[in-house]
């Protein structure tokens, strides 16, 4: 069993990141309040098999074309504080990819606040749910010298979502667009910039991370 569970706890936003392989059993308490918080889930089978089960409020799956083995939710401010429970099942010779953000609203006026650690968990959380939302594999699972492969309609997708100073197309519709709306323009314009880059040359998932952190001002 291997179990690797990475934490950030800021202000306006918490990160809870895990990467397992083999037999594994997770249990994670996911709390939503009355004030403003938004919940966001990235789930993905990468081998074997492993359930996922979502014991709380019943919501879409916004990932495309996974066959199910990536499942994106995100969650709007709830009406009223209650909890919810996130089980991850696993089983020898399984590997998966779990996150649970929650974001507060005021998060797009706290961007410079962040720290390094921070800022890039920030950073591959955008990259990764954008990218599972319109169907996109996980830089995470790029081999070596392979490049970020996105189509035409998928970079006019993320264009329009990421590249403008306001967000259109159909990443500004429902619950996603109430996501990116979380992060300011030039967080946004940033990490299309990074994802530019991949798709010309390879770049270890880290470097794509650090790159954004960088322009963004927080890594040193």
């Amino acid at each position: 069993m291997f179990l690797q569970r990475t934490e950030i706890r800021e202000p306006t936003i918490e990160v809870r990141e895990f990467v397992g392989e083999g037999s594994v059993e997770i249990d994670e308490r996911i709390l939503f309040d009355d004030e403003d918080s938004h919940i966001v889930l990235l789930l993905e089978i990468l081998e074997g098999d492993v359930t996922f089960t979502l014991r709380g409020p019943d919501v879409e799956n916004l990932a495309k074309d996974f066959a199910d083995r990536v499942r994106l939710y995100i969650m709007l401010p709830a009406r009223r504080a209650y909890d919810a429970f996130l089980e991850i099942r696993a089983r020898p010779g399984s590997r998966f990819r779990a996150m649970i953000a929650r974001i507060g609203s005021a998060f797009v006026h706290a961007t410079d606040a962040l720290s390094c650690r921070a800022c890039k968990q920030v950073c591959k959380l955008l990259i990764s749910t954008v990218l599972a939302y319109v169907g996109i594999p996980n830089p995470e699972d790029l081999t070596p010298r392979e490049v970020l492969q996105i189509t035409a309609e998928q970079s006019y997708e993320l264009d329009e979502g990421l590249g403008h100073a306001g967000i259109r197309g159909p990443l500004a519709q429902g619950s996603i667009g109430a996501f990116l709306a979380l992060f300011a323009d030039n967080v946004r314009s940033v990490v299309w910039s990074a994802l530019q880059n991949a798709q010309q040359v390879f770049e270890p998932p880290d470097r794509i991370y650090t790159f954004a952190c960088r322009r963004l001002g927080c890594c040193p």
